[in-house]
């Protein structure tokens, strides 16, 4: 039997178990067993899931050079593709997506980013802007982070992007400053997206740790709480990611991957 006869299979199988069947027989399995069975559902179950990552066009925050943080980007990008996705990504401005060169130091850079380095960058560069695309018509909208984020995420143009995206029932993702995109987003009722919700994002330890809690704007968790959400911090520099309904959120940098596994399942 033929690859496309197995998945077109597993595929009926799928439509024919209620939430509950599938919910328990996908905690049965391994994460390894995760990804193949959708990799194998997205070759013939229908359409590819469409995942769009949304960065910073912003170099400067206060006189601070910054950009968008490489992991925050690669790792979320290699998430999406390996998990059959058509992956776009797009900047605020439009563009190459500006890197911020901390996240390019020996200290920093992940496997992802040598990866994407390797591969020559190519997803980040010549960027559509996010205004020409529209949102709700992916799957999954992630919002990268990086201080970067701090200067173009909380407008009202990014806040309607959000809200439309939620409204067609679509996910949306956003990892260590990428909730700042959440600031200006309303649900249906008016209401803040993050009202009500489980969050988490970088916290103010995190941000006293790299020495920018007087360069921000605000400081995002205490935002994100003002708002009416409730945040879930983990220590400092761990990886803590948080699912609440379409909502998917991550703490820093070690979240990354972590938060767009989340954004795939929610």
């Amino acid at each position: 039997m033929g690859s496309g006869a197995s998945t077109a299979g597993i595929g009926k199988a799928v439509e024919s178990c209620t939430q509950e069947e599938l919910q328990k027989a996908l905690s049965e399995l391994t994460p390894e067993q995760r990804d193949k069975l959708q990799k194998a559902l997205s070759v013939t179950g229908g359409a590819a899931k469409k995942a769009l990552i949304v960065c910073t066009s912003a170099t400067d925050m206060g006189g601070h050079a910054t950009g968008c943080w490489s992991e925050e980007v690669c790792g979320p990008y290699y998430v999406f593709l390996g998990a059959g996705c058509d992956v776009t990504v797009v900047t605020i401005a439009g563009g190459d997506v500006p890197l911020d060169a901390g996240s390019l130091s020996d200290t920093f850079k992940t496997e992802n980013d040598k990866k994407m380095e390797a591969e020559g960058s190519a997803p980040l560069k010549g960027t559509k802007k996010l205004s020409e695309v529209d949102a709700a018509t992916f799957d999954i909208v992630f919002f990268a982070g990086g201080h970067g984020t701090c200067v173009d995420f909380p407008t009202d143009e990014v806040g309607e992007a959000i809200s439309k995206a939620l409204a067609a029932g679509k996910v949306v993702g956003a990892v260590c400053h990428g909730p700042m995109a959440l600031v200006k987003a309303k649900a249906a009722d008016g209401e803040p997206v993050v009202k009500g919700k489980k969050v988490a994002c970088f916290t103010d330890a995190e941000e006293d740790a790299v020495g920018l809690s007087e360069k921000v704007p605000f400081s995002l968790a205490k935002k994100m709480a003002e708002l009416g959400a409730t945040c879930e911090a983990g220590d400092p520099w761990s990886e803590k990611a948080v699912a609440d309904g379409k909502l998917v959120t991550g703490q820093n940098p070690q979240s990354s991957v972590a938060c767009a596994k989340l954004a795939l399942a929610a």
